[in-house]
């Protein structure tokens, strides 16, 4: 099956790169710095030689994508990597770039979004803030643009959001989880690759019940409904929150229903 993998993109790269000697201690802030070497081929080829050397070393998103993508044909498999609008990141983007097109994988068109330090140079902070606030909105609505359109392409998407800002971080898995993909990134306790299940909330007990309950009959109302809601009231707004089910307010007719995220979580312990 063919795989799509969102990629969030930070500095790792070029930090190790900076701890091993293959680049000074800059800070990732200095634009003028790093547009100079990001418009220097060699210095992007020194980059990519450096990853190359040890991939699952030098990268943190390469530590954990190659280690899912290990044994599977490199043929079917497409990566997106997205980051912010700095040079230093571009830098680290375009390396990783050019490392997964040598080794043998399609690279989606990358995209970038506002890093705060490049409108902070040339504007006054709030106005940065507020770029970065927007680029963060624009930057979901895109994932979940791309995201849907893969899965609609046939392609199994995963969401890889080990590297980057925190509010990148914090995006990718909050589309994931809205587009139920895959979402997997490296524990640093166990040094593992793990994957968050695709229901943050486990279902169990009472509220495990009464899915088996609404499975089998899809949608209740009326007397029915309130016997349910007699019955699980709790269980009913846990699960609603989760999405695992649905129902109508009070004020419309009272109806309570089993979501399809619901079903699938029922299907998968079947």
């Amino acid at each position: 099956m063919k795989e799509f993998h969102i990629i969030s993109t930070g500095n790792s790269l070029l930090t190790n790169a900076q701890k091993a000697g293959v680049f000074p201690e800059r800070k990732t802030s200095e634009e003028d710095y790093w547009r100079s070497l990001l418009e220097n081929p060699q210095e992007i080829n020194r980059l990519v030689e450096f990853l190359k050397s040890a991939p699952y070393k030098h990268s943190a998103e390469m530590n954990t994508f190659l280690r899912i993508t290990q044994g599977k044909p490199k043929e079917l498999i497409e990566v997106y990597l997205f980051g912010t609008k700095t040079a230093s990141n571009e830098l680290c983007r375009v390396a990783i770039e050019k490392f997964l097109k040598d080794s043998g994988y399609a690279i989606y068109t990358p995209y970038e979004i506002s890093g705060y330090f490049w409108e902070a140079k040339y504007y006054d902070t709030s106005y940065a803030l507020d770029r970065f606030k927007l680029g963060i909105s624009e930057l979901v609505d895109r994932l979940i643009y791309i995201a849907k359109k893969k899965q609609k392409e046939n392609y199994k998407v995963f969401f890889n959001p080990t590297g980057g800002l925190k509010a990148h971080v914090i995006a990718t898995a909050l589309v994931g989880i809205i587009t139920d993909c895959e979402i997997y990134y490296m524990n640093e306790e166990f040094h593992e690759v793990v994957f968050l299940p695709k229901l943050f909330y486990i279902p169990k007990g009472k509220e495990l019940e009464l899915l088996k309950k609404l499975s089998s009959k899809r949608v209740v109302r009326y007397e029915e409904y309130e016997i349910l809601e007699k019955e699980y009231s709790e269980e009913i707004e846990r699960l609603e929150i989760y999405g695992l089910i649905g129902r109508l307010p009070d004020e419309f007719q009272k109806t309570l229903w089993i979501t399809n995220k619901g079903l699938l979580f029922i299907h998968e312990q079947s």
